[in-house]
């Protein structure tokens, strides 16, 4: 990992370089915006840099030689001048007396945070995720403390890294501010958080902040061709649907997101047939019901409105110089050539409100079928 391994974010990057570069590293930090854009990752690696003890320092950047001692435990996330704060799930006792919060966790749940941050140490995209964990709680922040107090005095700089900041209980906040409030030299806390708006005024305003923006289609897409072998179609198509977060993008990249896409065309077809369509499209409708949970139908949703948006943009232009689904522009083609003259701005009205229909919990089966008797409607012009 380093700081051209994370995707966009120049600007982040420029002012945390500058930041060690300058010697003018702060006290405390919050990194906000949107999940997915890199802002744990951006954490990670300023940590690393921080502390490595050879870094490469060219023009107006600073990098991490990767190579030393220091880098090679921060590569494994065991280093014992970062450390990881993020919910942690109840433990089997309830004892607030403890020295740490991993003392009062299961075997099991043990292990679950060893893989997880695993997991984190291979991709700091990584969401660490574990089992009913919802909370910050205070006994995490009180074992902070006492791991600051032993360490004090040690070579490097020492980071503390909280994902998910917004999540500190009401205690946990409170106890958190008071180390804020009595910064000490060569400690650097670091706040992650993708809702801003629920961390205490108190704590935001002892931290200088800087916002990680959503990442841009270009940005995003290359990353996908280039990382991850993308396709540039699936990869213009994914972006859509990630809104500029990475990890979003990831979710949609295998071989179903693909599969759903020539899904839509084929249910479009059935739908749009003159005759003899009944018993098909009901058999059609109730497999996808049946295949995808209400997410996963909204994105089938969404991809229909990238769809005759494509058509819309065919029929209007008379080219294929403006439409996402490129792969796909002979059957685009087809399609405006027999419905183009029809109201497709008012099919993908439909859509939408049938999306809303999904979000208020409305059978499925039943959205969908209402959905493609309007599609008769529209394009076959049906009473």
């Amino acid at each position: 990992m380093s700081w051209n391994s994370i995707i966009g974010q120049q600007r982040v990057k420029n002012i945390l370089q500058r930041a060690i570069l300058e010697n003018r590293i702060a006290h405390a930090y919050c990194f906000w915006g949107q999940e997915g854009v890199g802002k744990e990752a951006l954490a990670i690696e300023f940590a690393k840099v921080v502390n490595c003890q050879k870094p490469i320092i060219k023009n107006n950047s600073i990098e991490k030689c990767g190579k030393c001692k220091s880098c090679i435990n921060a590569n494994k996330l065991q280093h014992q001048k970062i450390d990881l704060i993020y919910p942690l799930p109840p433990g089997e006792s309830t004892n607030t007396e403890k020295d740490s919060p991993l003392e009062a966790m299961s075997d099991a749940q043990i292990s679950e945070i060893r893989e997880q941050v695993e997991l984190k140490s291979a991709n700091p995209y990584h969401k660490i995720n574990l089992k009913k964990a919802n909370q910050i709680k205070i006994l995490s922040i009180r074992a902070l403390k006492k791991k600051l107090i032993m360490s004090s005095g040690q070579d490097g700089r020492q980071f503390v890294l909280v994902f998910d900041a917004d999540k500190m209980t009401n205690e946990a906040s409170n106890a958190f501010l008071k180390q804020l409030e009595e910064p000490h030299d060569g400690i650097t806390i670091i706040m992650v958080t993708s809702r801003y708006e629920l961390i205490l005024p108190t704590i935001l305003s002892r931290c200088q902040k800087l916002h990680c923006p959503s990442i841009s289609d270009e940005e995003l897409a290359q990353a996908l061709i280039q990382i991850h072998q993308v396709s540039e179609v699936d990869a213009r198509m994914i972006t859509n649907f990630a809104q500029g977060s990475y990890t979003r993008a990831l979710q949609f990249m295998d071989e179903r997101f693909t599969g759903l896409r020539r899904e839509i065309v084929e249910v479009l077809r059935c739908t749009l047939k003159k005759r003899e369509y009944r018993v098909e499209l009901l058999e059609k409708t109730e497999q996808l019901a049946k295949d995808n949970d209400k997410n996963s139908l909204e994105i089938i949703l969404q991809m229909f409105i990238i769809w005759l948006r494509d058509a819309r943009s065919v029929e209007l232009t008379n080219s294929d110089s403006f439409i996402i689904n490129i792969d796909q522009f002979d059957t685009i083609n087809r399609f405006v050539k027999n419905f183009g003259k029809k109201d497709i701005p008012s099919a993908i009205n439909s859509i939408e409100k049938a999306i809303l229909r999904l979000r208020r919990n409305v059978q499925p089966k039943i959205v969908l079928l209402a959905l493609f008797i309007e599609f008769r409607q529209i394009f076959l012009e049906e009473v």
